[in-house]
């Protein structure tokens, strides 16, 4: 971790997602009326959802990067049961996305707040 990272926290650091946002239909099967939830970190947003008892099949989660909306696949947090993956399941395919994969204890995601914007 660099001096500006360690100084100013991650959200400035260019080489991960700034944010990541989960949309969710109100009415199954029905994208007229969507709801979405913003937090800095992938696990923290995926654990509200599970806590929200929201199905993880009815969420498409996006990642906000270099000034994109990207959209994430569904197998990087969902299992093949079809459940929420567990914190430590979500670290190495997320973070291998942005270059070398870490763990949960090297998270380059550690300095962020575990706080959720929505439902907006």
């Amino acid at each position: 971790m660099n001096f500006l990272t360690k100084m100013f926290g991650s959200k400035y650091e260019k080489k991960i997602p700034y944010t990541y946002q989960a949309v969710v239909n109100v009415v199954a099967d029905d994208d007229s009326i969507q709801i979405s939830y913003l937090a800095d970190r992938i696990c923290t947003l995926t654990n509200f959802l599970k806590k929200q008892h929201i199905a993880p099949d009815s969420v498409t989660i996006f990642e906000v990067y270099n000034g994109k909306e990207t959209l994430i696949s569904k197998e990087l947090y969902m299992s093949e049961e079809g459940i929420w993956l567990p914190k430590t399941n979500l670290c190495h395919p997320m973070t291998s996305r942005y270059g070398e994969p870490k763990d949960e204890h090297t998270c380059q995601f550690r300095d962020r707040t575990n706080r959720i914007a929505g439902p907006c």
